[in-house]
């Protein structure tokens, strides 16, 4: 077969496709409506997920998983623009990192909004003047994001994502290690197929504090990491650990975690159970 003739099924592919993506895109439009009669967020990070998951599975070749989340990244992001005007608060100006890891994660065609503070754009957020806010959490270069813990400690919003950028996105260090940024939303997630399940523990800073608030997510056979730690509040000696632990809040609150963690802790807060990112 020529080139010329390679081209013109290429043609008649793309035909095809620009007729199925305005298909999924007036279903998406359909999705949008039914969101706004029944008062659901525009943006779903465990359908997300779920679609992305699917489509790699079910792929054969020779486009690569990556190649496909991109592609899909964009999709999505226009079909995300018909259901609603979506407004993404980002920490910085445009082109900060937190735009670049917002642009990874909602693609081009939402809108984005730029902030110079931290709680400023918890704020936004809390306010509903943006849909969805980014913020670092776990910056390559400079370490832990304590402005962002702060904010955790005091906000009622929900971490919803998680996003990562690698050393050629985001400048990260020499070892090639990843920034990771937050996405927050005014609603927890459902559970997807595979999640974490960030938490804020506040104990009493005396020895033994933290081994006994731990002790319920070893019995419980639940994967745990330890996240950062900050002070409570000035002139407590209280400590708020953030940890981070394997599944979704809802198997944990099945599993008595918290009636477990509210006999050793001062007290616990849910800060967002969010799909882990393959």
């Amino acid at each position: 077969m020529s080139i010329e003739d390679l081209r013109t099924n290429i043609d008649r592919v793309d035909g095809d496709i620009i007729r199925l993506l305005n298909e999924r895109a007036e279903l998406a439009q359909r999705i949008g409506e039914i969101k706004v009669r029944e008062g659901l967020p525009a943006y779903a990070p465990e359908r997300e997920e779920q679609v992305f998951r699917k489509l790699v599975e079910r792929s054969k070749g020779p486009l690569s998983g990556q190649s496909i989340r991109a592609i899909y990244r964009e999709i999505m992001s226009a079909a995300l623009s018909l259901e609603k005007d979506l407004v993404i608060a980002c920490l910085g100006e445009a082109g900060s990192p937190s735009h670049r890891a917002a642009t990874a994660k909602f693609g081009s065609s939402v809108r984005y909004a730029f902030f110079m503070d931290t709680d400023d754009v918890f704020a936004e957020v809390e306010k509903a003047q943006a849909d969805c806010g980014v913020v670092p959490i776990d910056d390559a270069a400079q370490g832990i994001a304590s402005p962002t813990l702060d904010q955790l400690a005091a906000t009622e919003l929900s971490i919803c994502a998680e996003i990562f950028l690698g050393s050629g996105e985001d400048g990260g260090d020499s070892e090639g290690r990843k920034s990771r940024f937050l996405v927050l939303g005014q609603q927890p997630n459902p559970p997807s197929t595979k999640d974490r399940t960030m938490l804020l523990l506040r104990i009493e800073d005396k020895p033994g504090a933290l081994v006994s608030a731990l002790e319920p997510f070893k019995e419980l056979a639940i994967n745990l990491s330890h996240f950062a730690s900050r002070p409570a509040s000035k002139g407590s000696k209280d400590i708020f650990f953030f940890v981070e632990a394997e599944g979704h809040i809802r198997e944990m609150q099945l599993a008595d975690l918290f009636r477990e963690l509210s006999k050793r802790c001062r007290a616990v807060k849910v800060l967002g159970s969010y799909p882990v990112v393959e």
